[in-house]
């Protein structure tokens, strides 16, 4: 038995998302066009999927994971996985205290960070590991809870708040070294 889409019910679920999904694949892939063939890609897959779908849930959930499996199926199959040099977990106590004194600076001068987040947050974001980037934007583009996080990326529920945990330290660190470097703050006397 061949169940055939509501094609009304599915437009009028999708249309509210579309642009949601298409922020989302702009900051994982950096690329317009990508980006727009995995929105694309990923409506299709819903469309074909749709049947299946349960009404009365999380359509947004339902389908921004239909949309992160084919942005990871993709960087699968061209194997474009950048390779991102990690923080030396041995940098000196001093350093990191340093750098957290000019995170909390920063987050006293929201204009001087605002000045930062251009090209600058795109460089610190592209730095995060694939798992640390996707659950960052999910859940603090897109609002999705770390439970529904966990569902899309089929990890457990640790997994995503280890994510989390290291994708906001890896931007707070970045984010403040790029404010000394700049000159918007200045580093702390020794």
């Amino acid at each position: 038995m061949n169940v055939q889409p509501d094609h009304k019910l599915f437009v009028s679920l999708l249309e509210p998302v579309k642009d949601a999904l298409y922020g989302y694949a702009r900051r994982v892939l950096w690329n317009p066009e990508q980006a727009a063939d995995a929105v694309q890609d990923a409506a299709l897959t819903a469309w074909r999927s749709f049947p299946k779908f349960e009404r009365g849930t999380n359509f947004k959930a339902w389908v921004f994971r239909i949309l992160v499996n084919t942005i990871l199926n993709a960087n699968r199959r061209t194997q474009r996985r950048k390779e991102y040099e990690l923080a030396d977990e041995s940098a000196d106590a001093f350093v990191a205290v340093e750098r957290e004194d000019a995170w909390s600076m920063l987050l006293g001068k929201p204009d001087m960070l605002m000045q930062m987040l251009d090209q600058r947050l795109v460089a610190a974001l592209e730095h995060l590991g694939d798992d640390e980037r996707h659950c960052f934007l999910l859940h603090q583009l897109q609002g999705f809870t770390y439970r529904e996080i966990a569902a899309m990326l089929d990890m457990p529920l640790g997994t995503v708040m280890s994510h989390m945990h290291r994708a906001r330290k890896q931007l707070r660190e970045r984010l403040a070294s790029l404010a000394v470097e700049e000159g918007l703050i200045k580093e702390s006397a020794p």
